[in-house]
């Protein structure tokens, strides 16, 4: 059902951009809410109730390890094609981090069943959700406008709402929150994926020029078949192919660019075309990519 609201808001957005003008101004409101509002108080939600313990070392290790990894991937591709900073950072945003939550939970649990559920959680939250606040405000912060200097990181990082939510998660565990207020928190997280993937999908087109397709599909490949493909090799040499945790993480690795880690990357000022089409195309693809690639697991 998520899933589905999900992709009819990024279906809705590219209709509505087709077929009539959109004041800039919605657009900017729209990322606002997402990045100032919605993803703080989801970020507060999950990370303040998550429990932690040994079993989550695999799933996180493997998902910095591959954030990571693909973030070298794109430095060493931009250099080489002399990509600017706002696709650099656009790709380091979008191609790095996945859409391991709103479609990723759901189609872990459909394609592989619940019992690799923990193991798709802890990559989410610890992993991918988690580096979204502290790798994302570093990346908006060198590549995005503005001169890049340590005095302008530490100043865009405090001000940085999902970062602040973050940090406030943690002595938050401790402070008794009532289940109503959590309610009311989750209720606020349920809309970011449909308001991120609207304002994305007004921004959708697939008329771009060749600026923009090299690096975005570039991406693409490097973030949905690469980075499986080179799980699936790392996993068969180890033994762990048929391992839950493994199984789990090649299929949250193999999923489209994350929606929201592209409305904090537009709202920074970065190439907001390549993000769109990476977002957009890598959505759609993903229906098809993930649960092919769940067939060899």
């Amino acid at each position: 059902m998520v899933i589905s609201v999900v992709i009819g808001a990024f279906l809705l957005g590219w209709l509505i951009r087709s077929r009539v003008p959109v004041p800039p101004r919605f657009i900017h409101w729209a990322d606002l809410y997402v990045v100032k509002f919605a993803l703080p108080v989801l970020v507060l939600s999950k990370i303040s109730r998550m429990k932690i313990n040994t079993s989550m070392l695999a799933p996180v290790g493997i998902a910095w390890a591959v954030m990571m990894s693909c973030a070298v991937v794109f430095v060493v591709l931009a250099r080489r094609h002399h990509w600017d900073a706002s696709t650099t950072g656009a790709l380091l945003m979008v191609g790095v981090l996945g859409n391991t939550s709103f479609l990723g939970l759901g189609l872990v649990e459909g394609l592989l069943g619940t019992d690799h559920m923990a193991a798709a959680v802890a990559y989410d939250q610890l992993g991918t959700f988690v580096c979204l606040t502290i790798y994302g405000s570093f990346i908006v912060s060198r590549y995005g406008a503005g001169d890049f200097s340590f005095a302008s990181v530490t100043h865009r990082l405090i001000r940085f709402m999902p970062f602040l939510a973050l940090l406030a998660s943690f002595p938050a565990r401790y402070v008794h929150i009532s289940d109503d207020m959590y309610h009311v928190f989750d209720l606020i997280g349920r809309t970011v994926g449909p308001v991120a993937m609207g304002a994305l999908g007004l921004r959708f087109t697939l008329r771009v020029n060749r600026d923009v397709l090299r690096p975005a599909v570039s991406g693409l490949i490097v973030k949905m078949v690469a980075v499986p493909a080179v799980l699936i090799a790392v996993a068969i040499i180890s033994g762990q192919i048929h391992a839950v945790t493994w199984e789990s993480s090649i299929l949250e690795a193999s999923m489209p660019p994350m929606v929201t880690a592209g409305v904090v990357a537009v709202g920074a000022g970065l190439n907001e075309d390549v993000v769109a089409f990476m977002v957009g195309i890598g959505t759609l693809c993903g229906f098809l990519t993930v649960p092919l690639l769940s067939l060899l697991l």
